[in-house]
């Protein structure tokens, strides 16, 4: 036995060793999932860092999940024992600088291949990272046709998860802050604190499958208007205010002792107060987030452009449709225009940009954009409905008995 050989043996887990044993039983029969098989060639790759001196052990204990979520803050320095930190120091040890090469290499030398896509890089840290959550976010809500969040999550993790332009490769840190202020530095224009919000944020929308892999039958299904991969979409939100926000609402809600369906993340205004909906007292409450107003917000103008696309299709395929129920669905289209306007409105009147630019872009295009509003509000007025309409009017119970007393 080489040197080199009884040093990487020596540096392998006990964990590490069983698994390639066990691993060893499931290649011709009972083959694993792709998830156990990105899971061991995780630990193997982890143990291979180890090895050649690009971890350090007690690094890899925290990525693996050895060290105890109690233990994170006086490890890490991290502000609470929330599995987002670990997953954001896992991100940082495996991806940042030249970390992400490094793993890279040792992943083809495990799997024997001339390349590592950065999706396939993606799934395998899906399948570390989500190590402190996976009994609670595998419960499947009773009835329901979909899947778990923890399989979506995956599916998301495969299709490039929080892995955006400015994290693998790049140089970068964590940002151990409270979350309040990561947010206050992110809106500053700190890059670092921004890329830590955004894979905080990411994993918890992700792991609650309130960001899912890019399907096109997202488009038909009406739960997205748009098409975008979750680094897309996750880039989107970290480029503008009223995302960030969103980001740390999504963090801050987060509960990762449950499963998605046991609990709401409210959707946040650009100011970052809770959005409320519902029309009277009795139903009014905060707005639940949903993949497709997340959407809406990581990309207002992608959103509209989107919706008015999916309502060109629907009118198209409801041609046949009795003239009450174009009426509705034109009511249902007014006002989800209406909502995305002036939510975009309210944005650009917050907007921290001094003029010039004007946040609401030149007098002309201002002009014309309130002309329209103007014109939307004198057809909503000429058409009020009579408030009296629908409305049954009965006798007055008094007036019936003192009818019947006359008569007697």
């Amino acid at each position: 036995m080489t040197t080199q050989t009884a040093m990487q043996t020596s540096a392998m887990s006990f964990v590490t060793m069983v698994e390639n044993l066990v691993a060893g039983e499931h290649l011709e029969k009972n083959p694993w999932t792709p998830d156990a098989m990105w899971h061991n060639i995780a630990n193997q790759t982890i143990d291979a860092l180890v090895a050649r001196g690009k971890l350090r052990r007690e690094e890899a204990d925290v990525i693996t999940g050895q060290t105890p979520l109690a233990e994170l803050p006086t490890v890490l320095g991290c502000p609470d024992p929330s599995p987002i930190w670990r997953c954001i120091y896992t991100a940082y040890r495996l991806t940042a600088g030249s970390s992400f090469s490094e793993t890279k290499a040792e992943i083809r030398n495990i799997m024997a291949r001339r390349a590592v896509t950065t999706k396939q890089f993606s799934f395998m840290l899906g399948v570390i990272v989500d190590r402190d959550v996976r009994r609670s976010k595998a419960r499947k809500e009773p009835g329901a046709r979909r899947p778990a969040s923890l399989q979506r999550a995956r599916n998301a993790f495969g299709d490039g998860g929080f892995l955006t332009e400015d994290v693998p490769g790049r140089q970068w840190f964590p940002v151990f802050e409270p979350l309040s202020q990561l947010l206050e530095r992110a809106l500053g224009g700190d890059r670092d604190a921004r890329i830590t919000l955004m894979i905080g944020g990411g994993f918890a929308l992700m792991m609650d499958g309130h960001l899912t892999r890019d399907r096109e039958s997202k488009l038909f299904e009406g739960s997205a208007p748009f098409r975008g991969s979750p680094p897309a979409i996750l880039t989107d939100l970290a480029g503008h205010e009223h995302g960030l926000r969103m980001l740390a609402a999504a963090w801050q809600h987060w509960d990762p002792s449950k499963p998605e369906h046991e609990y709401d993340i409210p959707v946040v205004n650009a100011d970052g107060s809770v959005a409320i909906a519902g029309d009277t007292r009795e139903t009014r409450s905060p707005e639940r987030l949903t993949e497709y107003r997340l959407y809406e917000i990581a990309s207002p103008a992608k959103a509209m452009a989107g919706f008015l696309k999916q309502q060109e299709a629907r009118k198209a395929r409801n041609q046949a449709a009795t003239p009450e129920d174009r009426d509705r669905h034109n009511r249902e289209r007014l006002a989800m225009a209406l909502d995305i306007a002036k939510d975009a409105a309210t944005a650009l009147k917050n907007s921290p940009v001094s003029p010039p630019p004007h946040p609401f872009g030149m007098y002309e295009e201002w002009e014309r954009t309130r002309n329209t509003a103007h014109q939307v509000y004198e057809i909503l007025v000429r058409a009020e409905p009579d408030p009296e309409e629908g409305f049954i009017s009965s006798t007055d119970p008094e007036e019936d008995e003192d009818a019947e007393h006359d008569n007697a």
